[in-house]
């Protein structure tokens, strides 16, 4: 079996190495690979896709909407996004999938029950995330047209973008957007101020990112991103092979690589 994560830049991603590690525990013979594809370049190589040079892919910035045309069928959760993350073959169907949502409403019931939540960024993991979050969701974006257009088709709201945004509502507030990424790990998307909110972080690489060490220095529970991230790749993992992983060997693989960096 061949698999690969593709996305332009690839090199950071860490799902080689959990998938490949989730293989061989399951005693199953495959190969998992990065493929950096830049925007002109998805075509063509979803065509290799379809010349079944792959088992299943995985979907990362900036190609998680731009491949839905490519495909013959999404699942509900990808219709609802409008972005896929994981594509996978169902028959003679290539089939897009979005595991973010999931992922991160899986990780976040691990330590509450959000009834109001400021989701930061308006792309393809937000509109993942968005429709499984309980109770109101108020987006914000730096473009805020767009915030308020994604606000407005999941049935919420959107408020202006500002890094001194009034955080008292909210009692848990997520990042979604690549700030605190490499190249910009010493940047945060919003100043933490009067708040007492749970503080996620979609970005497992650097973990703990400065939002997140920022926030436990000011008191504030935190959530990083490396649970998403094995919950969503554990989704994924199944549908390509159909054995469900072993989520705690995941974590502890990943955690254990984030150290040495």
């Amino acid at each position: 079996m061949q698999f690969a994560v593709i996305g332009h830049p690839i090199a950071h991603s860490l799902s080689p190495m959990l998938h490949e590690t989730w293989l061989k525990a399951a005693g199953l013979f495959g190969c998992y690979t990065m493929v950096d594809v830049e925007a002109d370049q998805l075509e063509t190589f979803v065509q290799q896709v379809r010349a079944r040079q792959f088992d299943g892919i995985n979907v990362t910035i900036p190609h998680k909407s731009t491949i839905i045309p490519f495909l013959d069928r999404l699942e509900p959760a990808a219709v609802r996004a409008g972005a896929v993350n994981t594509v996978y073959w169902d028959g003679d169907e290539l089939v897009g999938a979005n595991t973010d949502g999931t992922g991160f409403a899986r990780a976040l019931a691990t330590r509450t029950h959000a009834k109001n939540s400021l989701v930061i960024g308006a792309g393809g993991a937000a509109r993942g995330i968005i429709p499984m979050l309980p109770g109101h969701v108020t987006v914000t974006n730096r473009t805020n047209q767009t915030a308020e257009r994604v606000a407005v088709e999941f049935g919420q709201s959107a408020v202006p973008w500002s890094r001194t945004l009034d955080l008292t509502p909210y009692d848990v507030i997520i990042n979604t957007t690549s700030v605190g990424m490499a190249p910009a790990i010493d940047q945060t998307p919003i100043e933490l101020t009067a708040t007492t909110a749970l503080i996620c972080d979609i970005i497992y690489r650097p973990t703990p990112t400065r939002l997140l060490r920022e926030a436990t220095a000011n008191g504030l529970d935190t959530l990083d991103g490396v649970l998403m991230f094995v919950l969503q790749a554990a989704e994924a993992f199944e549908r390509f092979t159909g054995h469900p992983p072993d989520l705690a060997l995941g974590e502890q693989v990943i955690r254990k690589q984030l150290e040495e960096f």
